[in-house]
């Protein structure tokens, strides 16, 4: 009876301590939104240190801009307004710009984004298929590549070559949301189906970078990805609390009532993702009928696990965000940076000097922040 007694003490012991370790394993990559503080995004650039980057005005002026990528030391900018990319100087020298608008051997139309690859970059165009155009640092054609495939929205750079996103798009009978290719242009693996659902196609740029390879997210869903070249691998999940997507949010057939239910209920947006080797940042969007979005920038110590939530101010909102090692990167628009200045002058108190002689019609202006907790 005791030996009975003692063996299902110790068999409960291990039931506990199983559904203790089970819980925790659960919640460490599961991060629970409501339980956080944010605070105020003129509050965090006053207590971290900053670098602002005024980007060249006498050679270029961007008239908007989509993306930002860092590679060497250089920053390259896509305008998609005019449909180049332009490249800058670490010191914010604008260097040379890529591509062109057009009907040439040499030349593109409807282009979505860009990769550094190398000594190259290649720009993403859509039309009836998809295209990939090659050119040089310097802006030199090199060569392009044509896909009969259903339009791609995004793509990025892998390990093994390329990854593209159809954002949902099942025009040419393509059943799958993500397609990768080795960096010959070879179809490697289809993945990731395409569930079948009465909702108004997103396109949006999927992905992120990690020291590891590529990220993925995508509208309506909470968990984000790691990506190998035939799977995807979860990382982190978010719970959002009341704006986690409804049971009910696609059951009708028409999908602007789905749309306007979804808004009406309230949802969460992750519109973007990147990992360095210490932090993982996210830039989420939270939003419900008839209220304003609100965005908040979110920062997660990989090592300790302690966490920064930053609610972004709608006034100074950055365009592009990504991280950067141990720096968070933001490209602004220069009236915004003056609008923040001006509004919250501790914030940029011991910048004067970089944003007095700033204007409001010139480029954009990267602000780098040192991420410390």
């Amino acid at each position: 009876m005791i030996l009975n007694l003692k063996m299902r003490l110790l068999a409960a012991n291990l039931m506990l301590l199983c559904l203790v370790s089970c819980n925790s394993a659960k919640e460490e990559n599961t991060i629970l939104f409501d339980e956080l503080e944010p605070e105020e995004f003129n509050a965090f650039l006053s207590s971290t240190e900053l670098e602002i980057i005024p980007l060249a005005t006498d050679e270029v002026v961007i008239g908007d801009f989509n993306m930002i990528r860092k590679a060497d030391s250089e920053y390259f900018i896509f305008s998609g307004q005019e449909g180049k990319v332009h490249r800058f100087a670490s010191s914010g020298n604008f260097l040379n710009t890529i591509g062109q608008i057009g009907d040439g051997p040499t030349e593109y139309r409807n282009p979505s984004g860009f990769v550094v690859s190398g000594d190259s970059l290649v720009i993403l165009s859509q039309g009836k298929g998809s295209s990939l155009s090659f050119y040089s640092k310097t802006g030199e054609f090199i060569k392009s590549m044509d896909f009969e495939e259903s339009t791609y929205p995004s793509f990025e750079l892998t390990d093994f070559g390329y990854v593209f996103s159809t954002g949902s798009n099942t025009v040419f009978e393509n059943k799958h949301n993500l397609h990768s290719r080795n960096l010959k242009g070879e179809l490697l693996s289809e993945f990731y189906p395409i569930v079948d659902r009465n909702m108004l196609s997103m396109g949006v740029n999927n992905f992120g970078r990690s020291e590891n390879g590529a990220l993925y997210f995508e509208p309506f869903n909470n968990q984000v990805y790691k990506i190998e070249q035939d799977s995807l691998i979860p990382t982190r999940k978010f719970d959002f609390g009341d704006f986690n997507l409804k049971e009910n949010a696609f059951e009708s057939e028409d999908p602007y009532e789905n749309f306007e239910r979804i808004m009406n209920n309230g949802t969460a947006f992750i519109l973007a993702y990147s990992e360095s080797k210490n932090y993982a940042y996210f830039y989420i969007l939270l939003q419900q009928n008839p209220d304003k979005p609100k965005a908040f920038h979110f920062l997660l110590n990989k090592k300790t696990g302690a966490s920064k939530l930053i609610k972004s101010m709608e006034e100074t909102a950055p365009a592009f965000q990504f991280i950067d090692g141990d720096r968070l990167l933001f490209l602004f628009h220069a009236g915004d940076v003056l609008n923040l200045a001006k509004q919250y002058p501790e914030s940029l108190m011991n910048y004067q000097k970089v944003t007095e002689a700033i204007k409001t019609d010139d480029n954009p202006v990267i602000v780098i922040a040192k991420i410390d907790f």
